[in-house]
C-alpha cells in the first residue's frame, strides 16, 4: 500500500467538508496509480472494536468501530483496542506514508503507533480539535474562544458528564493537551490549509509555529463543462441556499431566524431558503423545521453535489458560528458562480475576499440585512459575482505538492531513529484511575462491595 487515509468518518455514514477533500483526494491519488485506502471511525460502536470493509468507487474503506459509549468525550478518547487493530492493519499492509486527518473515534496517538512501525506519519489539521477539548474553540455561550488549552482555560467549559470532580477535569484537560502536542511535535510533517490556522494552534497549544506548514487544499472541480449558473431573473424567485453539515456550529439556527426575519418585512420578489444536507441530530432538525414552519424553506436533506446545479440557487449562505478554517463550501459556491454571504469568524471571510458579504457572527439581524441587500440591490449580485476569487489548485497540483511532502516525510522517519516524545501510558492510567474512582462514588452505598 502506498498511502493510508486515517479520518474520523467518511461517507456514506457521513458527507461534510473533510470527508468531501478525502474523497477527492483519494480518487486523484489513485487515478494516478496509486495503492491507497482509508481508515475511518464511525459514530456506531460495536461489541468488540473491529473492521467493516466498504468501497468509495475503486479504493477500499475500512470503518473501524469502538466498543464503548460516549468516546467522543475529549476524556475517553484514548482507546487500547483501538492501538492493537491499527498496529496489526499496518503490519499487514505496510503503507509507505500514513496521512492523519483526524484523531476523533480512532485514539489520540496515531501518530505514536505509525511511527512505531517506522512508518512516515504526515498529519493534515483541518480543524481546532486538536488544540480544543469541544473541538470548535467556541464556549457554550457562543464566545469565540482564543484561550491557550489547560484546566484554568478550559475547566468550566468542557464536556463533562456532570459528576467529575475539579482533579478529574483537570488532569483529563492536562493529558488532552499533552497528547496533542506530543502526536504534532512528532508528526513527520504538519500541515494546514491557511496559516491563521497554524498561528492559534501554536499559540494555544504551544507548538512552535515553525512546525506548521500551510498547503492550501486542492479542490476537484465539481461542475466542469456545466459552465456558472445563469443570474437570477430579477422577476424571479430569489433563492438563498446553505449546503453541507447542518449543525449548530454552522449557524443554521441563526439562518431560519434571520430568514424569517426577512420574510416579516415587505418584499419587491419572492425569496426562498434551500438547506441541503444530513441534519448533526434528530433533536436539531426538529428544532429547525419548527423554526422555519410557514416560511418558504425547503430542507433537502443529504444530497449529491449535482443538486446544487439543478436547483440553481442565487446565493450561497455560510454563517457559521464556530472557527472555520478553510470552507470547500466556498470553492463551489465560486465554481457556481455564486456570489456569498458569510460570517466573519473564521476564515471564510477571509476567503470570501470581495466576492461575498460578510456578516456579524451568531446575528440573525446583521444576516437578515445581508439578505436584504440581495432583494432590495438588482446591481448587487452582478458587482459580487465580478469580484469572486480564483479557485484554489486543482487536485492534480495539489497531489503532486503532497508527493514532495510524502517524499521529505519519509527521509526524515528514516533519518529519525526511535520514536521520540510519546505520552506514557502511566500519565493515561493517572486520568483512568480518576474516572474510575469518579464513577464508583457515585454508586449506591450498598453496591459498594
Amino acid at each position: 500500500m502506498d498511502v493510508l487515509h486515517l479520518c474520523h468518518q467518511m461517507a456514506p455514514e457521513t458527507r461534510g467538508g473533510v470527508e468531501s477533500y478525502v474523497q477527492d483526494l483519494i480518487g486523484a491519488q489513485h487515478a494516478l496509480g496509486h495503492d491507497v485506502a482509508v481508515l475511518t471511525g464511525s459514530h456506531q460502536p460495536w461489541p468488540e472494536v473491529g473492521l467493516e470493509t466498504l468501497s468509495l468507487g475503486p479504493v477500499p474503506v475500512y470503518r473501524l468501530h469502538r466498543d464503548d459509549l460516549f468516546f467522543d468525550l475529549y476524556s475517553k478518547a484514548w482507546h487500547p483496542g483501538v492501538e492493537a487493530q491499527l498496529e496489526a492493519f499496518l503490519l499487514r499492509h505496510r503503507p509507505k506514508v500514513v496521512h492523519v486527518h483526524q484523531w476523533l473515534r480512532l485514539t489520540t496517538n496515531l501518530v505514536e503507533i505509525v511511527q512505531r512501525q517506522g512508518i512516515p506519519a504526515v498529519v493534515t489539521l483541518h480543524d481546532y480539535y486538536a488544540s480544543c477539548p469541544r473541538a470548535f474553540r467556541l464556549r457554550p455561550d457562543g464566545e469565540v474562544c482564543l484561550r491557550p488549552l489547560g484546566p484554568a482555560s478550559c475547566r468550566d467549559c468542557v464536556p463533562r458528564y456532570g459528576h467529575e470532580t475539579a482533579a478529574e477535569l483537570d488532569a483529563g484537560i492536562e493529558l488532552f493537551a499533552a497528547q496533542n502536542r506530543a502526536e504534532l511535535t512528532m508528526a513527520d510533517a504538519l500541515l494546514v490549509g491557511v496559516a491563521a490556522t497554524a498561528e492559534l494552534i501554536a499559540s494555544t497549544l504551544g507548538v512552535p509555529r515553525a512546525a506548521f506548514q500551510v498547503l492550501p487544499l486542492g479542490y476537484r472541480r465539481r461542475f466542469a463543462g456545466r459552465g456558472p449558473v445563469p443570474e437570477p431573473a430579477v422577476d424571479g424567485v430569489l433563492r438563498f441556499a446553505f449546503w453541507g453539515g447542518v449543525a449548530e456550529h454552522k449557524g443554521v439556527r441563526v439562518l431560519v431566524e434571520a430568514f424569517r426575519r426577512l420574510c416579516q418585512q415587505p418584499l419587491r420578489r419572492l425569496v426562498e431558503l434551500h438547506v441541503l444536507g444530513g441534519f448533526a441530530t434528530t433533536a436539531f432538525e426538529a428544532q429547525l423545521r419548527a423554526a422555519a414552519a410557514g416560511l418558504p424553506v425547503v430542507f433537502h436533506g443529504r444530497f449529491e453535489t449535482e443538486a446544487l446545479h439543478r436547483l440553481q440557487p442565487a446565493v450561497g449562505v455560510f454563517p457559521s458560528t464556530c472557527l472555520e478554517t478553510f470552507g470547500i463550501v466556498l470553492d463551489e459556491c465560486f465554481e457556481l458562480g455564486l456570489p456569498c454571504v458569510v460570517s466573519a469568524r473564521g476564515a471564510l471571510g477571509a476567503r470570501a475576499a470581495g466576492g461575498g458579504l460578510v456578516v456579524d457572527p451568531g446575528s440573525a439581524e446583521s444576516l437578515a440585512a445581508a439578505l436584504r441587500r440581495f432583494v432590495d440591490e438588482p446591481g448587487l449580485w452582478g458587482t459580487l459575482r465580478a469580484r469572486l476569487p480564483a479557485l484554489p489548485p486543482d487536485l492534480d497540483q495539489h497531489v503532486a505538492e503532497l508527493e514532495g511532502v510524502y517524499a521529505a516525510a519519509a527521509v526524515r522517519r528514516a533519518a529519525a531513529g526511535p520514536v521520540r516524545g510519546a505520552i506514557p501510558d502511566r500519565h493515561r492510567a493517572v486520568v483512568l484511575r480518576l474516572q474510575r474512582e469518579g464513577a464508583f462514588a457515585r454508586l449506591p452505598v450498598g453496591e459498594r462491595r
